[in-house]
């Protein structure tokens, strides 16, 4: 795998994330919103998300019903 000093600075710090969220994808999804939150009031930023319409599971469910009926 090719590698320099950003990517590998940029992985050590997910890993560092991971290992503080102790592994629980919620947790390192909190943690990251609360970062992001906290640099944007001392930056006096806006953040803005955008709004998901569908998600992918259930997507892939009306994907999998549809294949269930019959034709």
């Amino acid at each position: 795998m090719l590698t320099n000093p950003l990517l590998q600075a940029k992985n050590e710090a997910q890993i560092r994330l991971d290992k503080m969220a102790n592994h629980d994808l919620k947790q390192y999804v909190a943690n990251a919103h609360r970062n992001v939150l906290e640099l944007a009031q001392k930056y006096g930023l806006t953040i803005r998300y955008g709004e998901i319409k569908i998600s992918y599971l259930e997507a892939e469910q009306k994907d999998n019903e549809l294949a269930l009926e019959p034709a």
